[in-house]
């Protein structure tokens, strides 16, 4: 059984300056390096994630595994969400 939080593999990108991102909806990123929610828009998108760019977030601890469908992280922050007033 994987390790990590699951998140559908065609939701993480690769951004063009080599950044690797998970799409949270709503015109939202979370960059997986710094935890920081950043909007970005399609220009900056490059592809979705490859096997060799998961290997290696895996050999860093990033990502514990991944398959075709899923993408295992490890550490990642939770989803900022506003609270209502």
């Amino acid at each position: 059984m994987p390790v990590g939080t699951p998140i559908n593999r065609q939701w993480v990108l690769v951004l063009r300056d080599g950044t690797v991102v998970i799409d949270w909806g709503g015109g939202q990123f979370l960059d997986i390096n710094t935890g920081d929610m950043r909007t970005c828009s399609e220009f900056e998108i490059s592809l979705h994630i490859q096997d060799d760019e998961l290997d290696h977030l895996k050999s860093t601890g990033q990502v514990s595994s991944y398959n075709n469908a899923m993408v295992y992280f490890l550490g990642l922050p939770d989803r900022p969400l506003r609270t209502i007033d």
